[in-house]
């Protein structure tokens, strides 16, 4: 097991433990939603370590957590809560041998295609200390931005696909914008759709389903590096920049590389 395996499996461990009475806060009537939640949390660790120029391993000191507008109006109402939360994930990770570059942030956004029992969250380092605003609120929906992002698909690993429209179909049958010749791959299986400057994915029914980072989702926003499957069919979703927020001056994955090379 590599040593990144085993920092992520003893985070999960330390998270499932200090976030017990949170988690039943935060998902009554759940089987075992500290597990989920620590889960998720270090899926989204996992997406945005970095390896710092002295070698050691560098953790996401900023998490958006998207969640439906009820469930963000009560982390709203319950700052403490998110705070909590932001302990937890330093506490676990620095007693991992995990490094932040500040004290970890968490921001809530309400996202109304977001199942009330679900949680998306999304970590990026920052090497500029994130605003200490625990919270963000998106306009409502007849004024969100679904500008088209700069995003790709790379399939099974070669193919790079651009996504260049509001709305891209994904299966076998021709008349699909990303056409997959693969009989696993039903022939209306998901579709893209721009949301707020991000493409999110919508499983159409599939017989084979549709993943996103090993998990079955009907709909899910997508973030650079999440890996999809469709039946078994791999892509891999890219995207020039992050939607994190308007004041956020967040270091790209590439930028840290070249750090690391001088």
């Amino acid at each position: 097991m590599s040593l990144l395996q085993t920092t992520l499996n003893q985070i999960e461990t330390r998270l499932q433990t200090l976030i017990e009475g949170s988690a039943e806060l935060l998902f009554p009537g759940r089987l075992n939603p500290q597990r989920m939640l620590a889960q998720r949390l270090v899926a989204a660790m996992n997406a945005g370590i970095r390896t710092g120029p002295d070698g050691s391993l560098l953790g996401p000191n900023l998490y958006m957590l998207s969640v439906n507008p009820a469930l963000a109006q009560f982390l709203q109402d319950n700052h403490a809560l998110v705070e909590e939360l932001a302990l937890f994930i330093y506490e676990s990770g620095t007693e991992s041998g995990l490094h932040f570059p500040s004290n970890p942030i968490v921001k809530i956004v309400a996202d109304p295609t977001i199942d009330t029992q679900d949680i998306q969250i999304a970590g990026q380092v920052s090497l500029v200390n994130p605003s200490k605003t625990s919270s963000l609120t998106l306009p409502p929906e007849e004024s969100i931005d679904n500008t088209i992002p700069k995003a790709f698909l790379i399939v099974n690993g070669s193919q790079t696909f651009p996504l260049t429209g509001s709305t891209v179909n994904i299966g076998r049958r021709e008349d699909n914008h990303l056409i997959i010749e693969d009989l696993r791959v039903s022939r209306s299986h998901a579709q893209l759709r721009a949301i707020r400057g991000r493409y999110m994915i919508f499983d159409l029914n599939s017989t084979g389903g549709t993943f996103v980072n090993g998990k079955r989702v009907t709909q899910s926003m997508l973030y650079p590096g999440d890996v999809i499957s469709l039946a078994g069919v791999p892509l891999i979703y890219g995207q020039e920049t992050s939607v994190v927020g308007d004041t956020q001056e967040l270091l790209p994955p590439q930028d840290l590389k070249d750090n690391d090379k001088a």
